[in-house]
């Protein structure tokens, strides 16, 4: 299985999201780098969706909450993989937030992992599962 087709998603993914952050959200790329279907789990629970109108609609909405809160960037800073079969991997990436903030900028790194189907080297999401990033906002004085 491709470790570079992996990487590859979530570089992309990366440049979507920083795109986004400077006010020009590519949604139609953003539903390319996942699945049809997928499942969430964060603390509050575990959630399906689908792409959509819901999709675009959460994402647009999690994308200005973002920029309202100062994020700056979004960087990938290592792309663990392990296969599960196949087509099937676990990917766990570890990214630095940057954040723009009354005293200056401030970056934050976190991992989540991340269900990934490879096919033909192309990767797409699945899944996700990620910490609590509200309580680590709030730790780092972000909200």
């Amino acid at each position: 299985m491709s470790s570079d087709a992996v990487r590859k998603l979530f570089d992309s993914y990366s440049e979507v999201f920083n795109e986004a952050l400077k006010g020009k959200p590519d949604l139609a790329a953003l539903a390319a780098l996942y699945e049809d279907s997928f499942i969430g789990a964060v603390p509050a629970g575990v959630m399906a969706g689908s792409k959509g109108k819901e999709f675009d609609e959460a994402m647009s909405a999690g994308f200005d909450r973002s920029r309202k809160i100062g994020t700056k960037s979004m960087s990938v800073q290592r792309v663990e993989v392990e296969n599960i079969d196949p087509i099937h991997v676990m990917a766990r990436v570890d990214w630095r937030a940057t954040y723009e903030t009354s005293t200056g900028e401030k970056q934050i790194d976190f991992t989540n992992v991340y269900l990934v189907r490879v096919i033909d080297n192309r990767a797409t999401v699945f899944g996700w599962i990620t910490g609590d990033e509200e309580a680590e906002l709030k730790k780092h004085g972000i909200v």
